[in-house]
């Protein structure tokens, strides 16, 4: 059964009030952002967009659509949820993109809360992002099949950077907070002095703090007693989010031995179960959604990484068409299909891709041409073995594959014994390898061996990908080394001045809310805004840029009839 806008208060989507637009008129004789979106998309959105997110019965709500403007426009302008609604109250331009009469007070604060709260359902803000894209499309300022670049940057989470001693101290402490605000009685009997003097406020330890086995030990000890008290006390209430965290953080960081005993887990080459893989480590009790993450030995974080991609073809402007979330440790290659899936719901996939290394997965880029047809360009990864490495020896290249014989030939004329696989990689995004093997009997005394393989009693294989993947590595290769190639990629290094915009501009490189579907919200919005106050900024299409008149010099050479160059907005020409 489907739902119906009986709890809507529709307001959005009507002519302008005429006296609203008569006082917007005389007090923005320039127009701004806001009014550019009523005046040259009619709004971006309608009350029947946001049917399906409302029930069909109880008592009428705000408009959503009008709520949609305005989370866009707060983080276009910077705006708190209070600044924003008394933006809405006061300001002419906002009341006039979303058609409200001049004594309409608005609302309350709290209400885009509520709105994100809907966003986060369903993954319904990239919904919102499409609707978005839809009305850009249908004014002509975005289209398919062009050109689009995807870089990523890191994302810093809305919490504390805890060591993990501090972690599991401030995990105890988040726990007893949730439940004295639930269930204070449940704490009676548990709670002494010394407990009150470690968690009674926020921890800081630093990197060496005195004494730490013994605070490891008693810090193990407190959440132990609080959760066991917790089980046989308040069963019923001892699952809350931070009871939840706390329970995880415990089982990421302790371990018990033979005996029973309480022990701290170490690296696992020290003994012990060791620790759990940064994809699944929790970092913070308030947020156990974010991870930690490094790349290279310059930048780590704690938090998620955001992936944006835009157009860039040289006849159109450079429009946000997707941004996407995903936590640290996730890696480049694997966000692209999902980029392509989106694309094509949205109507907008690119004729030529353009991004950095790590997204060139070789698996993907097949993929990508094969289920979207869309050229995937971007430095692949050079041979990882060693000879490669080192330009010394016989590399992968050096040996002749023949698929169809299902055979391997050395440079020495060599023939391989055995062919297995393919066998599928450790790497969700590397592509299967064929592995071709040659009998030490043909190694051995081969004069050339030592330029093969460095072990004395080994014989060499080959690892190579199947056919239609290695002809795809052999094109892309070859072509990257052409400068028609090389130029159409130097279109890239533009996405990072658009990182940039994001990142300092608006202030995405740090989370305003906790966990990864908030965060994602606050990406979209910003994407959205971005791509408003980069169009509103355009002269309209049939205006033309009036010519420079020619300088004093300019006339003089003129004049003279001496040669000089000439603009292309300078008059004479």
């Amino acid at each position: 059964m489907s739902r119906c806008p009986l709890s809507l208060r529709p307001r959005s989507g009507e002519q302008v009030p005429p006296l609203t637009a008569q006082i917007a008129r005389a007090s923005n004789p320039g127009g701004t952002t806001a009014i550019w979106v009523r005046d040259r998309l009619d709004g971006l959105w309608c009350d029947e967009d946001f049917v399906d997110w409302y029930p069909c019965d109880g008592r009428p709500g705000l408009s959503p659509a009008q709520l949609a403007t305005v989370c866009v426009l707060q983080f276009l302008l910077g705006l708190s949820d209070r600044q924003a609604a008394e933006a809405v109250g006061c300001r002419i331009d906002f009341k006039y993109a979303m058609a409200m009469e001049l004594d309409d007070p608005g609302f309350h604060h709290s209400v885009l809360a509520d709105f994100r709260d809907r966003l986060a359902e369903d993954d319904r803000a990239d919904g919102l992002l499409d609707l978005a894209l839809a009305r850009l499309k249908e004014a002509g300022l975005v289209r398919e099949r062009t050109t689009q670049r995807t870089d990523s940057t890191h994302v810093l989470a809305a919490v504390r950077d805890l060591t993990r001693m501090e972690l599991i101290t401030e995990a105890v402490r988040a726990a007893l907070e949730e439940v004295a605000g639930s269930s204070p009685h449940l704490l009676d009997g548990l709670v002494d002095e010394d407990r009150g003097l470690r968690c009674g406020r926020p921890v800081r330890l630093g990197k060496n703090p005195t004494k730490p086995k013994t605070r490891i030990l008693a810090t193990g000890d407190d959440a132990v007693r609080l959760l066991e008290h917790l089980d046989r006390h308040g069963a019923d209430r001892a699952s809350g989010p931070r009871i939840q965290a706390l329970r995880q953080i415990m089982v990421q960081n302790y371990h018990r031995d033979e005996a029973g005993h309480l022990l701290w887990r170490t690296a696992e080459k020290e003994g012990g179960p060791g620790l759990p893989p940064s994809s699944r480590a929790i970092v913070s009790p308030y947020d156990t959604t974010a991870r930690y993450a490094r790349h290279g030995h310059i930048i780590s974080w704690k938090g998620f990484a955001a992936h944006l991609t835009e157009a860039c073809a040289p006849d159109g402007p450079n429009v946000i068409t997707d941004v996407a979330t995903t936590a640290a440790t996730t890696h480049d290659s694997q966000v692209l299909p999902g980029i392509h899936t989106r694309l094509a719901r949205r109507g907008l996939l690119p004729a030529e891709h353009l991004v950095d290394a790590g997204y060139t997965s070789l698996p993907h880029l097949e993929q990508a041409a094969r289920d979207h047809q869309v050229t995937v360009s971007g430095p692949l990864r050079s041979n990882p073995t060693r000879q490669h490495r080192r330009n010394e020896g016989f590399a992968r290249d050096d040996f002749h594959i023949d698929y169809d014989r299902q055979q391997v030939t050395c440079p020495k004329g060599q023939v391989s014994a055995g062919r297995h696989g393919p066998y599928p990689t450790s790497s969700p995004t590397a592509a299967p390898l064929i592995v071709a093997r040659f009998a030490k009997s043909q190694c051995r005394p081969c004069p050339a061996r030592a330029q093969c393989t460095s072990t004395a009693d080994s014989a060499r294989t080959v690892g190579f990908p199947p056919r239609e993947l290695r002809d795809l590595q052999l094109h892309v290769r070859t072509e990257q080394q052409t400068p028609e190639w090389k130029t159409r990629y130097a279109v890239r290094s533009g996405v990072e001045g658009t990182v940039n915009e994001f990142a300092h501009g608006h202030g995405m490189r740090r989370c305003r809310y906790r966990g990864q579907g908030k965060a994602r919200i606050q990406h979209v919005l910003t994407a959205i805004a971005v791509n408003i106050e980069r169009l509103s900024g355009l002269p309209p299409a049939e205006e033309t840029l009036m010519p420079r008149r020619p300088t004093s010099f300019q006339n003089y050479l003129d004049q003279r009839e001496i040669p000089r160059l000439k603009s292309w907005r300078t008059l004479g020409t």
